[in-house]
């Protein structure tokens, strides 16, 4: 298996990123469908993205009442190694909680996760709430920048250009080795994007 672990606060586009990865998929292997596997992550107790994810026929499994990066750990590797047993998929995609630190996930995966061939770190950041977010939670939202091995500065199309031009700088501040793309997922992101995501995973 493949996987490929999407980090960013609540609200800052996760979803809409990983279903136009998901459709990238799909179109490049017909195949593809049945080897996806989507695992969906929420605090509360009710999924509201999974319902998004399933309506385009995705396979999504769900972890409810907690975060993947703490108590909710033992439930994401026990998943893992079930897809990986029952149904072995060629590709994984993880959207983690907003509160998720990656660092935690990946050294849990790495230790207890069986059938991992690879595995690729998402970042999604929210460039309208950039500002707010760094002031309120600033290191939870530096860890996940400088965890990321791609960092999608996402909803350009809501903010001025100075304005993302200083969400890159700092950006690039946390994580000078990360890929770093902007794009709005309201607009389609880019093949050319998730070539470069899936091709290290290959």
């Amino acid at each position: 298996m493949n996987l490929i672990i999407f980090g960013g606060f609540l609200g800052s586009g996760k979803t809409s990123v990983i279903l136009s990865l998901a459709h990238f998929l799909v179109e490049s292997d017909d195949s593809i469908k049945s080897n996806l596997v989507i695992i969906e992550n929420e605090v509360g107790e009710i999924g509201i993205d999974d319902k998004v994810l399933k309506s385009d026929g995705y396979s999504v499994r769900e972890l409810f009442a907690g975060c993947i990066c703490c108590q909710l750990t033992s439930d994401l590797i026990t998943t893992l190694n079930d897809i990986n047993e029952k149904i072995n998929p060629k590709w994984v995609i993880i959207e983690t909680t907003g509160l998720a630190y990656p660092s935690k996930i990946l050294g849990n995966i790495n230790k207890y996760g069986r059938g991992i061939e690879s595995i690729r770190t998402v970042t999604v950041v929210d460039a309208e709430r950039w500002e707010e977010l760094s002031t309120i939670t600033p290191v939870l939202v530096e860890n996940q920048v400088s965890q990321g091995d791609t960092i999608l500065i996402n909803k350009v199309d809501l903010v001025t250009d100075t304005e993302l031009n200083q969400v890159e700088n700092r950006v690039k501040e946390l994580n000078s080795k990360a890929n770093i793309h902007k794009v709005s997922a309201n607009i389609e992101v880019k093949d050319c994007i998730w070539e470069e995501v899936t091709k290290i995973c290959e």
